[in-house]
């Protein structure tokens, strides 16, 4: 009996392995899409608010921005001396690779360049809401972006 069952088994197995060879050949299976690699510019990221509309707090941040080891743009001030999670518009979008990268507004205008100075108006806020994105990279103060100075 236990006999019967394997050959009736395998019979089963063979059939379909035959019908999917059949198959193959006649252009009968669905197509798999290709596994899509990640370009350099998916590594970057911003948190994004979600509100699409700048800060109307008008506190004054000079800086530069920098990446960090997980792809988060983040704000420095000269000398490195204070460092902040930048919170754009909701959006805004990044693009390039860590040596070279621009942030874009909704409209796709440059707003900030890697290795720029910039100067933004905004502020600082307490704590990280529920609704922005990139909660990973909220390392350090978070400083909601308003206009560009000047």
């Amino acid at each position: 009996m236990k006999h019967a069952l394997s050959c009736t088994a395998l019979a089963v197995i063979a059939l379909c392995l035959a019908s999917c060879a059949a198959a193959v050949q006649d252009g009968a299976t669905a197509s798999v899409p290709p596994v899509e690699r990640p370009s350099p510019s998916s590594t970057l990221r911003i948190v994004t608010s979600d509100i699409p509309q700048l800060s109307g707090m008008d506190a004054l941040f000079s800086g530069t921005l920098t990446v960090d080891g997980n792809g988060c743009i983040q704000a420095k001030t000269a000398g490195d001396s204070f460092l902040a999670t930048l919170v754009w518009p909701q959006g805004y979008v990044v693009q390039g690779d860590s040596k070279s990268f621009e942030v874009l507004d909704a409209s796709k205008n440059v707003v900030a360049r890697s290795g720029s100075p910039f100067a933004f108006g905004g502020g600082l806020v307490d704590s990280f809401h529920d609704g922005w994105t990139e909660p990973g990279c909220a390392n350090g103060p978070l400083w909601m972006v308003g206009e560009a100075a000047g």
